[in-house]
């Protein structure tokens, strides 16, 4: 099945709980319930964050240094945030994606995974202030030891902030492609 979402290659820690026997899938309301307080803090830090860049855009350039207090404001409740979502990383459950976008991501593995298996996903995306708490399905793909987990149950507002975090990684790497293809025409010309 194609991913309806768009995915950028990128490398970030997610943390992979199998379902244990007789284990369900939460339906919305349960999920809600039983994500932990410090990814909801996330969430809500996001929303307020990009809530606050578009009030800042309308403002005038005599506000610069406004702006500049209120982005440092924002870095240092970045930095305890990251501290927060510490606790909630477990090295033994601990992957590192490949790919990541709305629908989900890719990750390779040494053990081999059980193609099918449903797991519980903590997602972590310090730099982007994003850090989601879902479920997924395992599937195997055709490079040994490589898969895809999709997404069965996650938020609507930590999917949108999976996709816009998509976006503007995907935005920073043209970036730097384009700087460096700039820089190799820089020492090609002299």
């Amino acid at each position: 099945m194609a991913d309806p979402y768009f995915s950028v290659d990128y490398q970030a820690q997610v943390n992979l709980i199998p379902l244990a026997e007789g284990e369900s899938v939460p339906d919305e309301e349960a999920l809600e319930a039983e994500i932990p307080a410090p990814f909801k803090l996330v969430s809500e830090i996001t929303r307020i964050d990009t809530s606050n860049a578009r009030l800042l855009r309308n403002l005038d350039e005599h506000a610069a240094e406004l702006v500049e207090v209120i982005n440092q404001q924002s870095r240092k409740i970045d930095l305890v945030l990251s501290y927060v979502l510490a606790g909630q990383d477990s090295p033994d459950q601990r992957y590192q994606t490949q790919t990541l976008g709305g629908g989900g991501f890719r990750f390779a593995s040494r053990q081999p995974l059980a193609d099918g298996a449903r797991v519980r996903v903590k997602l972590f995306l310090p730099e982007q202030s994003v850090a989601v708490y879902a479920y997924g399905v395992l599937c195997a793909e055709a490079e040994p030891g490589h898969y895809r987990c999709d997404f069965i149950a996650i938020r609507e507002q930590d999917r949108d902030a999976l996709i816009r975090a998509s976006l503007q990684l995907q935005a920073k790497q043209l970036k730097a492609r384009a700087e460096r293809r700039a820089q190799q025409d820089d020492h090609s010309a002299s």
